[in-house]
C-alpha cells in the first residue's frame, strides 16, 4: 500500500511546475486586469463627462417630461415635435426623446470626420431643451390650454367626488397654483412648470455634453464652439419674436378698448391672434371683440357677437340658450368656430352637472354625451360624471365600459383612478360579479392605499 501510494504521488517537479503554471496564469491576468483598469481609469477620466451626458440623454427618452394634471404624462418618446399628443399619447420616432438620442448618436459618428461634430450636436440638444417651453406655451398652445384646463377642472372635478362619493383623501399631486396667462413671458413660464425630471435629465446631459465638446476642440476652433453655442439663444428668439408682437397688439388693443376707441381695439385683437395662436384660441377674446362690436353697432350676427351673447347667458346659469348661441358661432369654422365647439362642450358639462344636482339624472347624461359629441377631447371632463350618471341609471355595463376607458387617460394619478377602479367595483357589485367587484376593490386600493376609505369599506362589507 505504501509503495503504490509513492508510485501515484507524482514528483516535487511537476507540484512546482503546476505551481508556477497558475502563478504565471494569476500574474498574466493581474496584469491585464491592471492594464483594463488604468485604461478604464483613464478613460474615465477623460471622458467622464461626455459618458454622464450620454446616459443622462438616453435616460430621460423613457422618463416623464411633462406633467398633466389628469390625463397621461408624456414621457421623451411620446413628446411629439410636430402635433399635438392626444388623450392618450403613444410613443413615435418624431418626438424629443427620439431625436435627441439621434442627434447625440450623429455627433458620435460624424466626430470622425470634422471636430466640431460633437459640438454641434451638444448646441443642437441644449436648443431643443430651451425651445421645449416655447414650444408648448408658443408652437402648440393648444397643449397649454389643456394642461391649464386640466389644472382648473382637478379641484371642481375632486369637489364632486366628495360630495357624491366616499372619501378617497390619498396621495396628493403637486402642480403649480399660480400661473398668468395673459403675457408671452407668463405663459413661458407656466409651461416650464409642468416640465419634469426627464426634460431636466436631458437639460443637465446637453450642457455635460457641451463641456465636454468645448473641451476637445483644439485651441483654433474655441470661436467656432462658441458660436455653436449661440444657436438655442438664436433659435429662441426666433420662436418668441411672434408671441412678442401679438402681445404688443393685445396690449395695444386694451389701451384702445379702456379709451373707448372700440374698433382700433378690435383691429388690434385681431392682430394679436393673427401673430400668437394663443389668443386666436381665447374664447374670452372673442366674447370681448363682440362686446366693442356692440358698442359700436356694427356686425350684429358676427360670431363674436354670438360667443358674448353665450358668455353673458353662462353667467346667468341660462346654458340651454347659451349652447344654442355657441352653435351659431361654430357655423363661422376656423379657429372662432373650434373654440365655440370647445366652450359649447364645457357649458354642456356644466348644464350637466346642474341637472344632476337638481335629480334629472336622465337629462345630466344626454348633456354630457352631447358634450362628448361637441368637442372628443374634453373626455377627462366628461368620463366621470358619465359613469356617475350610468351608474345611477342602473346602465352598469354602459358605466363599466367608461370607466375602462377612463382607466386608459388617467392611469397614471393614482389618487384619480382609483376612485374609478371603486366606481367600477360598485358597478359589478351591483351586478352581481363579486369576483370582479373585489378585483376592482383591490386595485382601487393597491393604487392609492392612503386612507381609500371607498376602496377600504366595500372591502370590509359596509
Amino acid at each position: 500500500m505504501t509503495a503504490s501510494n509513492r508510485i501515484e504521488t507524482p514528483p516535487m517537479s511537476a507540484r512546482t511546475q503546476a505551481a508556477a503554471a497558475w502563478i504565471a496564469l494569476y500574474l498574466k491576468w493581474k496584469k491585464r486586469f491592471e492594464a483594463w483598469a488604468k485604461f478604464l481609469a483613464k478613460f474615465w477620466a477623460t471622458c467622464w463627462l461626455l459618458i454622464i451626458g450620454s446616459f443622462l440623454i438616453l435616460g430621460s427618452a423613457f422618463l416623464k417630461w411633462v406633467q398633466y394634471p389628469l390625463t397621461s404624462n408624456l414621457s421623451g418618446l411620446k413628446f411629439p415635435l410636430f402635433h399635438d399628443s392626444g388623450v392618450i399619447p403613444h410613443v413615435t420616432l418624431l418626438s424629443f426623446g427620439a431625436l435627441g438620442v439621434a442627434v447625440l448618436i450623429a455627433g458620435f459618428v460624424l466626430r470622425r470626420f470634422f471636430a466640431s461634430a460633437l459640438g454641434l450636436a451638444a448646441a443642437v440638444l441644449i436648443t431643443m431643451c430651451v425651445l421645449t417651453p416655447a414650444h408648448i406655451a408658443f408652437q402648440q398652445p393648444m397643449m397649454l390650454r389643456h394642461l391649464t384646463d386640466e389644472l382648473q377642472a382637478t379641484p371642481w372635478r375632486k369637489v364632486f367626488t366628495r360630495e357624491y362619493f366616499p372619501a378617497n383623501y390619498g396621495s396628493p399631486e403637486v402642480f403649480p397654483n399660480r400661473l398668468v396667462l395673459y403675457t408671452a413671458s407668463g405663459r413661458f413660464l407656466a409651461a416650464f412648470s409642468f416640465l419634469r425630471l426627464g426634460w431636466t435629465c436631458f437639460a443637465l446631459g446637453s450642457l455635460l455634453i457641451a463641456v465636454y465638446a468645448m473641451r476637445r476642440l483644439p485651441d483654433g476652433k474655441i470661436a467656432i464652439g462658441l458660436a455653436l453655442l449661440c444657436l438655442p439663444l438664436g433659435a429662441l428668439v426666433i420662436v418668441i419674436t411672434p408671441p412678442i408682437i401679438g402681445q404688443r397688439y393685445f396690449n395695444s388693443g386694451s389701451i384702445a378698448k379702456a379709451r373707448g376707441h372700440n374698433q382700433e381695439a378690435i383691429a388690434d385683437y385681431r392682430k394679436a391672434m393673427k401673430w400668437d395662436p394663443w389668443h386666436a384660441q381665447d374664447i374670452g377674446l372673442y366674447a370681448t371683440i363682440g362686446d366693442l362690436q356692440k358698442k359700436s353697432g356694427i356686425e350684429n350676427n358676427s360670431p363674436e357677437r354670438h360667443i358674448s351673447r353665450a358668455m353673458e347667458l353662462q353667467q346667468a346659469n341660462e346654458y340651454e340658450p347659451a349652447v344654442f348661441e355657441l352653435s351659431r358661432a361654430a357655423e363661422a369654422g376656423g379657429r372662432v368656430g373650434a373654440a365655440a365647439r370647445r366652450e359649447s362642450a364645457k357649458t354642456r358639462i356644466e348644464l350637466g352637472l346642474a341637472l344632476y344636482q337638481a335629480g334629472g339624472i336622465g337629462g345630466a347624461v344626454n348633456s354630457w354625451q352631447l358634450a362628448l359629441s361637441d368637442d372628443p377631447t374634453q373626455e377627462v371632463y366628461v368620463l366621470p360624471y358619465l359613469a356617475r350618471g350610468y351608474f345611477d341609471l342602473a346602465r352598469y355595463e354602459a358605466a363599466l365600459q367608461t370607466v375602462d376607458r377612463l382607466i386608459q387617460i388617467i392611469r397614471d394619478h393614482t389618487s384619480v383612478v382609483a376612485d374609478v377602479y371603486s366606481l367600477g367595483g360598485d358597478c359589478y357589485a351591483k351586478l352581481g360579479r363579486d369576483d370582479d367587484a373585489r378585483r376592482y376593490y383591490n386595485l382601487s386600493y393597491a393604487k392609492d392605499w392612503i386612507v381609500n376609505y371607498w376602496a377600504i369599506s366595500r372591502l370590509a362589507g359596509e
